[in-house]
């Protein structure tokens, strides 16, 4: 029988293959130029995910790059849209990338995430599943502290 650990933070968490966790590392942020997606660790006090990422589309090919939520490299002209309770990232096309929202409950919060994501090699590596999402591949996922991108 298989088990899943999880870590749930008492203050926010993501729902990531069907389990909660306080914050989760897709791919590896160190990789240079390939694909990654982190959902960062908040802290008490603090109400917004801080997600950092290099996405790509269906075929491979690089589409934008973000940095604590903000568009840095974006050759794929996403666009930003700010949302109640998070963002959205939409490709040229309209169709959207990655939409992020946070909700807030009496002892915390917990933020969902819907878009279907590929890596460089055009592999799948996220999808949404119910209120959450579905990871392939590489990851990490529990962080119980901030991560540090190098």
């Amino acid at each position: 029988m298989k088990s899943t650990e999880s870590l749930i933070s008492a203050h926010h968490n993501y729902l990531v293959n069907n389990v909660l966790t306080p914050g989760f590392i897709l791919g590896n942020p160190s990789s240079g130029d390939a694909f990654y997606l982190l959902a960062d660790v908040v802290l008490p006090g603090e109400s917004t995910p801080r997600f950092s990422a290099r996405l790509f589309d269906d075929q491979g090919r690089f589409l934008v790059e973000l940095d604590w939520n903000r568009i840095r490299g974006n050759s794929g002209r996403c666009s930003y849209q700010s949302l109640p309770g998070g963002f959205r990232i939409v490709c040229d096309s309209g169709d959207p990338l990655l939409s992020v929202r946070t909700e807030s409950f009496p002892n915390g919060y917990l933020t969902h995430i819907q878009g279907k994501l590929f890596d460089e090699n055009a592999k799948m590596r996220m999808e949404t599943s119910f209120a959450g999402v579905r990871v392939y591949g590489e990851a990490q996922l529990t962080i119980q502290a901030p991560y540090q991108l190098k």
